[in-house]
């Protein structure tokens, strides 16, 4: 039976996966479950920063999605990185001062329309942000990479300059999903993966 590893992104929790999880074919697992069986080879499926978290898990892969993923936020290019390091700032410090309602905002802006608790530690949504300011390295693992044209998020130009000259990497392009696609869209996404692995 397949093994499927999943991690949301910043400032979600495994809510996230109520429509996708359902139509994949095996065992599903949560990357933030404690008890985690580390010795066990996944199908590792990554929502945005989720990706990055299992690409930097050292865990055994038989194959990653980046789901609206990346490796570097920020992006290589120095406007790019500028205007997105400012907007990391201004998040920062919004979540600082009002986190329950910029979650709430957030995950509206993204597509995302169901309540989620927004009971997550304020030092973990800081550290995810630090996260992000970084730039990290693929590991190497064959990747299946999924974005959408309307998601302002990871925009397909972050998307391309992240993973298009990288070895093992195949970049597929949706034209809706905002920054939710697994959600919104589960049984094209899900259709998807199965094909890859």
């Amino acid at each position: 039976m397949k093994n499927y590893l999943l991690a949301h992104g910043f400032g979600f929790t495994n809510d996230y996966w109520r429509n996708l999880a359902p139509l994949l074919d095996g065992k599903i697992h949560f990357l933030d479950d404690p008890n985690l069986d580390k010795s066990k080879t996944y199908i590792g499926i990554g929502h945005s920063l989720g990706f990055l978290k299992l690409n930097n898990s050292g865990l055994r892969f038989e194959a990653l999605v980046a789901l609206q993923g990346f490796l570097n936020y920020c992006g290589s290019a120095d406007r790019m990185r500028k205007i997105r390091e400012a907007e990391l700032s201004k998040v920062r410090k919004n979540i600082v001062s009002n986190k329950d309602k910029i979650l709430e905002q957030f995950r509206a802006f993204c597509g995302y329309d169901k309540d989620v608790s927004t009971n997550i530690p304020l030092q973990i949504l800081l550290d995810e942000l630090e996260m992000m300011e970084k730039s990290y390295q693929h590991c190497g693992v064959k990747t299946l990479v999924i974005g959408s044209t309307d998601d302002v998020i990871v925009p397909m130009s972050i998307i391309n300059d992240n993973f298009a000259k990288l070895n093992n990497i195949k970049i597929l392009q949706f034209n809706t999903g905002r920054h939710a696609l697994g959600y919104l869209d589960p049984k094209l996404v899900a259709e998807k993966i199965l094909e890859f692995h």
